[in-house]
């Protein structure tokens, strides 16, 4: 037998790979600060060195990099009293995805298994962001306002978004809320997901056509700007402004439209006012829109048919079926009215306030998907008693059998149901196998695998 290993020994390997862990999640931490910073550093300094006869040290560009790491963050900031919290979503989206890859390579090189690691990097993620946020709140309040707390909540909120994504597969999260559902309320939320896809997908091909109808104007613009560097920085600001955009068209889509001060504009009305002069604005039409317009509202219950479709084949009967398609329509209205609340803010300027009206609009895009969807479980789906719903053609069918039934003829006789009790065995027990439980027939997520984990001697999952 081998002797067993001191304690002093395994309580040393122990500690060690604790602080390895812990080091590797610092160093993710400050990196993902620190390359968000530099990176928003770096677009200022592009910025102001194409602009035309301007002049500015490194110093400035790092110096105005606070106010935009938080603005990056979506913290409402306040310059020289006026409200500015029109931020763009691609910086944001990009902070997210940096955040989701530096938790994914912790979780991996510390081979991170169970829900209650995965708390840790989020958590660690999350505050050492809102604790920096704050601080450069505190520390900007004399050239640029903004609230502490707002930098608090959004800057971690935003890492924490993030880290969770990162983690939630390899840690097992996904399972642990797919072990916790029912099947049907899984499936609708995988359903919600691929609405909030296609809601993306529609938003962009209506922002593309709007480009591409629009291109006389947004070369007018660029023309009007001045400068080839200052027509640089105003199309570079267009590109970052490219998912708001994106929200905007479905938005129109929806039929509930955008508003930037005076301007209105939806597929079914249109107030006329003042745009801001950057090419993405131009793209916007500068009169009532065609009554052809209103095709744009067949988009959206054309994709609750689709995702009617979807939660139709994942359940067959008609309760679960409406059920998933209930909680699809959920998640799509709840993340389009978070994106759209993302998308608008205050501008302190005559285009005051910029709005995509995210309450309504989540609104109507859950109607959108929940109608179509609903109807189509409600016709196609089996009902609870097991049979399909009738048609016109089972009724003519179930008619002409019965007329069969009557002609006189031969009786046949009934065939013996040799297999009386299928599902019990002999001594009155159900037979394991025979009978498949409803419960979790989804599929179910599966961690990520990786193979250093068992060549390494890794923690095994719990």
């Amino acid at each position: 037998m081998l002797d067993s290993i001191p304690h002093g020994i395994a309580d040393g390997e122990s500690d060690g790979r604790l602080g390895v862990r812990w080091r590797l999640l610092g160093t993710a931490v400050a990196g993902v600060v620190l390359t968000g910073y530099l990176g928003t550093a770096g677009l200022l300094a592009l910025v102001v060195a194409t602009a035309e006869g301007t002049t500015a040290p490194a110093a400035t560009a790092f110096a105005a990099a606070l106010p935009g790491w938080l603005a990056a963050h979506q913290v409402p900031l306040s310059i020289s009293g006026a409200p500015l919290g029109v931020f763009p979503l691609l910086p944001t989206s990009l902070l997210v995805l940096l955040s989701a890859a530096a938790s994914a390579r912790v979780a991996r090189r510390s081979r991170l298994r169970r829900p209650g690691q995965a708390a840790c990097v989020i958590a660690t993620m999350g505050l050492a962001h809102a604790a920096v946020g704050a601080g450069i709140a505190l520390t900007i309040a004399d050239t640029v306002g903004a609230s502490p707390v707002d930098a608090f909540m959004r800057c971690g909120l935003t890492a924490a978004v993030g880290s969770t994504a990162g983690v939630a597969n390899r840690c097992g999260l996904a399972y642990l809320l797919w072990e916790r559902m029912e099947a049907e309320v899984w499936s609708g939320l995988r359903a919600g997901l691929l609405a909030l896809a296609a809601v993306i997908g529609i938003g962009a091909l209506i922002s593309f056509a709007a480009v591409c109808l629009s291109v006389e104007e947004i070369n007018g613009v660029l023309s009007a700007t001045g400068p080839a560097g200052e027509a640089f920085g105003s199309m570079l600001l267009s590109i970052l402004y490219l998912p708001n955009a994106v929200v905007a068209g479905w938005s129109f889509a929806a039929g509930t439209g955008l508003a930037i001060g005076d301007y209105a504009l939806n597929p079914l009305h249109f107030a006329p006012g003042g745009l801001p002069e950057l090419p993405l604005a131009a793209a916007l039409p500068a009169d009532a829109p065609g009554s052809w317009w209103a095709l744009v509202l067949l988009l959206p219950p054309a994709t609750g048919f689709v995702i009617g479709v979807s939660c139709r084949r994942a359940h067959p009967q008609r309760t679960r079926g409406l059920i998933s398609a209930a909680v699809a329509a959920l998640v799509a209205g709840i993340g389009t009215g978070v994106l759209a609340a993302l998308s608008g803010g205050r501008l302190g300027t005559a285009f005051d306030p910029v709005t995509l009206r995210p309450v309504l609009l989540g609104v109507a895009t859950s109607l959108w998907f929940a109608v179509p969807a609903g109807l189509v479980v409600w016709f196609t789906g089996i009902r609870e008693d097991g049979e399909p719903p009738e048609t016109p053609d089972d009724l003519e069918e179930a008619g002409d059998e019965q007329a069969y039934a009557d002609e006189p003829g031969d009786e046949v006789e009934p065939d013996a149901d040799l297999d009386t009790h299928p599902d019990w065995g002999p001594d009155g027990g159900e037979v394991p196998g025979e009978t498949a439980s409803a419960d979790h027939t989804a599929e179910p997520p599966f961690p990520d695998t990786d193979p250093d984990d068992e060549l390494s001697g890794g923690d095994p999952p719990r």
